[in-house]
């Protein structure tokens, strides 16, 4: 099997062979598009073709001999047949859930509703079904279809309320311009039709992917195949689509009003985040039950004819266009529409004031409600959690330095961390008396790229030989060389990262389960942990006997897994209801599987017993 990187490798080469076909040949690129999408199709109805073929043949085999239908029913091959188009049919009407969000009803927004049949008869788009306000700094048209795979969209039109609050009426035009010139029936026709393929067969392959049914694992093996391999090669065609649902945007409205929408839907999230919601959030850490009007209070910190920090849109301008997203990079975007990068500025009559009118200020009101409903709880629970670590620092700060144990040292840091404060010194210190602790030199290495200093490479070097710790000190180093625009080195973090997933994926293959097969040994506890072990399981009752061995694995061997074989107590106790509770209430040493010493377990507790040591 390909390892994550030769996947990664292999869909950027498939993106460039067809990048270069459809400049040297762009009816040759289409036909073999077209040929793909009929591949994919063709299994689909072939399937069905299927379906009703066995369901047909078998009534014609009732209806014409009896000794056949006989036959079919003693060897139990109608049942084999039932179940075979019962779980073709469940995989083939696979579910798509729609998006969710807050309904407006156009007829209360008549001047939402104007753009929109405005847009729609000019770009010939069919019907929008919903217009939903969402949470999101993003506007996304979705497509759900009614018959699984065989379509008849619902299409739904969903607008960020902070979108909309960031942007003039005309820039937000812009912004619905392009989501609906992905469906538009009068400009790239062709496009707009791979476009709205490549979304079926994405969401075909994560239904089938999410099917618990033999038919929908049967299938999820081509998708999974089929589906990347069609998306890498109309990938092309797709980020066109992309150029040209702007250039569509900037001729409904204009290249200025199509640029500053841009530029805003790049840099306007992170700015919210850093500026308004951060700020927002921060005052659980002093007020005990969120407060105030979240929205009402974005829309004026919006409407504040301020300096807006633009720190962002250097950072926007300097990625480069690649292959992890068919979108382009901005900066490749505003070239297209021969358009500069204007600085973000507050608006003086936003989208959402313009669009919602009378009713803008009820819709405030129901996102503040939601959302202060929605996050009080965890507001309540956060408040409580730094109060708590406050104290608790405070004692350990008023400790005299020699009273303090490592784990006091540590928990300085983390805590200090957690409460916001410069937690560097505190994890220098612990790593100065304690150099082997490695999840001190990741904590190190993280803090100092955060502060853009190169000295935290040799740290995550370091950290990164555990193997829980690999995966988060590859992406630590890779964004902190990416963000230098040290494109190589970020390519060798990028792949050891990589490499660490596939691993990660063996080692899962490895935990999932055990049997005869697998090598056991002694599993190494001491006489306090298996007292422990046998105190939970005598108080938890049931178990008559139990013993205790270690599963040998290859990958992380740091990490054990354990095994224990328990023998129920009475002739007719229920096993597998024993070893359930047992799962989920005992506590153990580590990953851990429970078998009983009955049933079709008896062979493997037999290798439990004689491979490791009685616990009760």
């Amino acid at each position: 099997m390909a390892s994550t990187t030769e996947r990664r490798q292999q869909f950027q080469d498939l993106i460039r062979r067809a990048e270069a076909l459809c400049a040297a040949d762009p009816a040759a690129y289409r036909r073999r598009i077209v040929l793909l999408a009929v591949l994919g199709y063709g299994v689909l109805f072939g399937v069905l073709f299927l379906l009703l073929a066995l369901i047909a043949g078998g009534v014609w085999a009732a209806l014409a001999s009896t000794a056949l239908l006989i036959l079919l029913v003693k060897n139990k091959l109608v049942f084999v047949l039932g179940y075979l188009l019962y779980a073709i049919a469940r995989a083939l009407w696979v579910r798509v859930e729609p998006p969710e969000g807050h309904a407006l009803d156009l007829r209360r927004f008549p001047a939402l509703a104007e753009v929109l049949a405005d847009l729609r008869r000019q770009l010939a788009t069919p019907p929008i079904h919903r217009v939903l306000l969402s949470e999101e700094f993003n506007a996304s048209i979705s497509q759900t279809p009614r018959l699984g795979v065989f379509g008849w969209y619902r299409n739904t039109l969903t607008l960020g309320l902070p979108l909309l609050l960031a942007m003039s009426p005309d820039q937000a035009k812009a912004v619905v311009a392009h989501e609906l010139g992905h469906l538009s029936g009068n400009h790239g026709r062709f496009a707009s039709w791979v476009y709205r393929v490549r979304k079926t067969w994405e969401r075909v392959m994560e239904a089938f992917d999410r099917s618990g049914n033999w038919g929908g694992r049967l299938l999820a093996r081509f998708f999974d195949w089929y589906a990347p391999h069609f998306n890498a090669y109309s990938f092309a065609l797709a980020r066109a689509n992309e150029y040209e649902a702007d250039a569509l945007s900037a001729r409904l409205t204009s290249p200025r009003d199509a640029a500053a929408a841009l530029v805003t839907s790049h840099v306007g999230a992170d700015r919210l985040a850093r500026d308004y919601w951060q700020p927002f959030l921060m005052r659980a850490d002093t007020v005990a039950r969120p407060e105030g009007e979240p929205y009402r209070g974005l829309a004026r910190f919006l409407d504040t004819p301020a300096e807006v920090a633009c720190t962002g849109l250097d950072r926007a301008l300097a990625v480069e266009t690649g292959y992890a997203d068919t979108h382009p990079a901005l900066a490749d975007r505003l070239r297209a529409l021969d358009a500069e990068a204007p600085v973000p500025a507050p608006v003086s009559l936003s989208a959402a004031r313009a669009w919602l009118g009378e009713g803008y200020e009820a819709v405030l009101a129901d996102f503040d409600r939601t959302w202060l409903e929605r996050n009080a709880d965890g507001w309540e629970a956060h408040h409580r959690e730094i109060a708590e670590l406050r104290a608790r620092l405070a004692e350990l700060e008023a400790k005299p330095a020699d009273a303090l144990v490592p784990e006091d040292l540590w928990n300085r840091a983390a805590w200090s961390e957690r409460l916001g404060l410069d937690a560097l010194a505190h994890y220098l210190a612990y790593a100065a008396t304690y150099p082997d602790d490695l999840d001190a030199e990741f904590a190190i290495g993280r803090l100092l790229l955060e502060r853009n200093d190169p000295a935290g490479q040799a740290h995550l070097e370091r950290a990164s030989t555990r193997f829980n710790l690999t995966l988060a000190a590859c992406e630590a180093a890779y964004g902190y060389f990416l963000r230098q625009g040290d494109r190589e080195t970020a390519e060798i973090w990028l792949r050891r990262g990589e490499a660490q997933l596939d691993l990660q994926a063996e080692a899962r293959k490895e935990r999932a389960g055990v049997t005869a097969k697998d090598a056991l040994a002694d599993a190494g506890l001491t006489d306090s942990e298996r007292a422990q072990l046998a105190e939970g399981l005598a108080r938890m009752g049931g178990v008559k006997q139990a013993w205790i061995c270690r599963k040998e694995v290859k990958i992380d061997p740091d990490s054990p897994v354990y095994v224990i074989a328990v023998q129920p107590c009475g002739w007719f106790a229920n096993g597998e209801k024993l070893i359930g509770r047992l799962a989920q209430e005992l506590p153990c040493p580590g990953l851990t599987f429970f078998i009983a010493k009955t049933g079709r377990t008896r062979k493997l507790a037999k290798l439990v017993m004689e491979a490791g040591r009685p616990i009760l």
